[in-house]
């Protein structure tokens, strides 16, 4: 998997420099749901590394993904446990009402905040996976609800751009809950550092675009990710030189 790097760069750098400009031609809707397979492809790639068992890794993935569609699923028909929300057609094929990218991007955003987890426990990790994963979807969701990627209805309550936050809740709980599937392992530094960079330019790119659509609440909080996320990643780095 060592071409999905390079690959990944250059159609983020690409689909980024559209976003911010002229948009994304119709000719190139596609790119919008392709983007999120390269991602998770990327993070599982950077996972890999860890991983002695390609089979458990790729099978620990459709168990994720699987479960998140359900979610999803679930939450499009009742509301539950996001909030009301609808899917257009902007994230590629839809079954039964939710973008089979979807799934694929629950797994690789699960993946990259297992890996950036420091906590040596389970349950300590769970509460930093719900936290960085939260971190990104606070960026997120806000700007696809104001490129319609997805749709919120009203009546939600308390909102942050539109999203409620029972949304946020739940997404906390889930990749919580969900980090329970993941081994409990040392994360080397030289890993640690990929993820990173690599939930630092998806808040990058969310954070520009948030800026973008006037959602200056959540570019500020891009930037503080992306700078707490350097802080900790050098806190850990820092931990690991004293134990070597």
């Amino acid at each position: 998997m060592s071409i999905i790097r390079p690959l990944f760069l250059i159609w983020y750098a690409i689909g980024l420099a559209l976003m911010l400009t002229v948009g994304v031609p119709s000719a190139l809707s596609f790119s919008n749901g392709l983007f999120l397979v390269f991602f998770t492809v990327y993070a599982l790639s950077i996972e890999s590394k860890l991983e002695k068992s390609p089979r458990a890794m790729y099978g620990r993935a459709l168990a994720v993904g699987i479960l998140t569609f359900v979610i999803e699923r679930i939450g499009v028909v009742t509301g539950f446990p996001f909030g009301g929300y609808a899917y257009t057609p902007i994230l590629g094929i839809r079954f039964v009402g939710v973008p089979l990218t979807i799934a694929l991007a629950w797994v690789g955003i699960l993946t990259i905040a297992v890996l950036l987890s420091a906590s040596s426990t389970r349950l300590g990790r769970a509460f930093e996976t719900g936290c960085w994963t939260v971190l990104l979807d606070l960026v997120l969701d806000p700007v696809a609800h104001a490129r319609q990627f997805w749709l919120w209805g009203e009546g939600a309550g308390m909102t942050f751009y539109g999203v409620p936050l029972q949304n946020f809740v739940s997404w906390f709980l889930i990749a919580a809950s969900a980090s329970l599937l993941y081994p409990l392992r040392h994360v080397p530094t030289d890993i640690r550092r990929e993820a990173a960079r690599l939930m630092q330019l998806m808040l990058l790119m969310f954070g520009l675009l948030a800026l973008r659509e006037g959602l200056t609440a959540a570019f500020a909080i891009a930037l503080a990710g992306i700078a707490g996320m350097e802080g900790a990643f050098r806190h850990a780095a820092r931990n690991e030189q004293r134990l070597v």
